[in-house]
């Protein structure tokens, strides 16, 4: 019988365990795959994205905001990087905030926590899936699946702990081993989970343009309508693919665009291709461009000045002949083109799937945890990271959330096996 079983070998599940192991109790952790911490060693393009300067709950979203906030107040984003300082991790700050280990290698961060687990006895059963997390007297009953790629066998087997994590995660990045066991193990306790969607994902797009456009790109705000009426806005460089869109401010976008779509609305997403012209000011420029070109035909006058891969698909949009001498057009066609430029609009039809996803929306719900992420219905069991009903915005909030729940989790957990020895 170990002290703690955690569930799952992610980014939660490590800093977990290694916060259990530090106060000297018996951890054990059982991973499905082969190695601990695959899906960390991607995060960030292999950079490891931990945090983010501008930390602030607005930039968190889900039925666990509440309890998140209570989190954050004891494990402060300052306290968090003081942690990885003391692990030998230092920061250094990208673009938006980002803050990145300075050898801006995943591989470090993982290391680190790997060796740190080890030194401290940490138990780790890879290759092995737990299938029921079962309530007994003293503690919990854990049914596990262990496989042998070797042998290709599987071999079933119990394992007892007095309290259990359950840190496996949600359902993105497939590809690193995420399917939603968590959920799947908390629903089987009665316990209620919000629908799991992705997020922080490209959008796929309804437009005749996107062969056109596919693999080139721009950069500027993107503005998310719901509806017609504009609900969000993110900047950067937005990349044309051949379902979609994509780029940082795309998969900043995509939640609420997710959220709006779930609800049957209209949504699109509306590119500003010419953000250094405000709109009278970009008018009275067309006007003066088609003048100092008058013999160039629409495709002609716009080239230099807009990107090729653009050209076209602006002068489709705006209804303007691309052989149209730029002397014969007239305002209504100037007003056109200027409108297009500046709201260069696409139909969101779907996001991507769990596959390319890097978060995911849903999961165990706030009212089902205290705010020391134990299972009200389960006292004993804790949850952390990802399986919870709380995802963060594209920058390192997810990871932050990941460590702070972690850290939360298990020092409830240990103080309470500390308190049970006290009786």
């Amino acid at each position: 019988m170990v002290d703690i079983a955690i569930i799952g070998g992610g980014a939660s599940g490590l800093i977990a365990a290694l916060t259990a192991g530090g106060a000297g109790r018996s951890v054990c952790i059982v991973e499905k795959e082969e190695r601990c911490g695959r899906k960390l060693l991607a995060t960030g393009n292999g950079r490891c994205n931990l945090a983010n300067r501008d930390f602030s709950l607005d930039h968190f979203h889900g039925s666990v905001l509440s309890k998140a906030e209570t989190v954050f107040e004891t494990m402060t984003p300052e306290r968090l990087e003081e942690f990885w300082r003391q692990l030998g991790i230092d920061f250094v700050e990208g673009d938006r905030g980002k803050l990145y280990p300075r050898s801006l290698q995943a591989s470090s961060v993982l290391n680190v926590l790997r060796r740190e687990n080890e030194r401290l006895g940490v138990r780790v059963m890879t290759g092995t899936e737990v299938t029921q997390v079962k309530p007994v007297k003293d503690g919990f009953l854990l049914s596990v699946t262990e496989r042998s790629e070797k042998e290709k066998t599987l071999s079933q087997s119990k394992l007892k702990a007095r309290k259990v994590l359950l840190c496996a995660g949600g359902k993105a990045s497939p590809a690193f081993g995420a399917a939603g066991e968590g959920a799947k193990l908390a629903s089987a306790l009665g316990i209620r989970i919000a629908p799991l969607s992705p997020a922080i994902c490209r959008l796929r797009a309804d437009s005749p343009y996107l062969k056109r456009l596919m693999g080139s790109k721009t950069e500027g705000p993107a503005v998310l309508r719901v509806d017609g009426k504009p609900v969000m806005e993110a900047e950067g460089e937005i990349l044309f693919t051949e379902e979609g869109l994509s780029g940082p401010p795309i998969l900043d976008l995509s939640r609420a665009a997710g959220e709006a779509l779930k609800e049957s609305r209209f949504v699109e997403v509306a590119l500003d291709l010419a953000p250094d012209y405000p709109e009278g000011r970009l008018f009275a420029y067309l006007m003066e461009r088609a003048s100092r070109l008058a013999m160039a035909s629409a495709e002609e006058m716009l080239e230099g000045w807009l990107r090729k891969q653009l050209i076209l698909p602006v002068l489709a949009e705006a209804k303007i002949d691309k052989n149209t001498p730029a002397g014969e057009l007239d305002k209504k066609q100037l007003s056109r083109l200027q409108s297009t430029l500046k709201a260069f609009t696409f139909p969101i039809k779907s996001l991507d799937g769990f596959k390319d996803a890097q978060v995911t929306v849903g999961g165990i719900k706030g009212n089902e945890v205290t705010e020391k992420l134990e299972l009200v219905k389960v006292p004993g069991l804790y949850a952390c990271g990802e399986v919870l009903d709380l995802d963060g915005d594209c920058g390192g909030y997810n990871l932050t959330w990941a460590f702070a729940s972690a850290v939360t989790a298990s020092m409830a957990a240990c103080e309470a096996i500390a308190r049970e020895e006290d009786k």
